[in-house]
């Protein structure tokens, strides 16, 4: 079974510090619990890495750009819960990210906040 504090919810985008994300990070932690936000995929990489062995999950939003190159190198990985890939662009990402079944495509902030409510409820039964 797994429970919040085994989850870390992380978000990798390059424009982790515009005024709309960073506003929407800022909920995160109270909503969700543990929360790490990267601005460079190598950082990322470095901290997966770092996690590769542990008991804990992830569920990882990162940008369009980002993880359009990313996602195919992670999604089978074992700790990895969901990808939620927060972008404008719905169409274009969900294309190419039709293939990964752990990636979601979403454009909306409150679409985001119920998709992880809902992975964290699940991930509890």
């Amino acid at each position: 079974m797994i429970n919040q504090s085994d989850i870390i919810l992380t978000w990798l985008d390059a424009n982790i510090d515009n005024e709309q994300n960073k506003q929407t990070y800022n909920t995160l932690p109270d909503k969700f619990g543990d929360c790490m936000e990267f601005s460079d995929e190598s950082s990322f990489r470095r901290f997966l890495g770092r996690i590769s062995y542990s008991p804990r999950k992830l569920i990882l939003i990162v940008s369009g750009q980002i993880g359009e190159t990313l996602v195919p190198d992670i999604h089978r990985r074992p700790n990895i819960l969901s990808i939620y890939i927060y972008c404008s662009r719905r169409e274009y990402h969900e294309q190419w990210s039709a293939d990964y079944s752990k990636a979601t495509v979403v454009t909306e902030e409150n679409d985001l906040f119920s998709k992880i409510q809902s992975d964290y409820n699940s991930y509890e039964d």
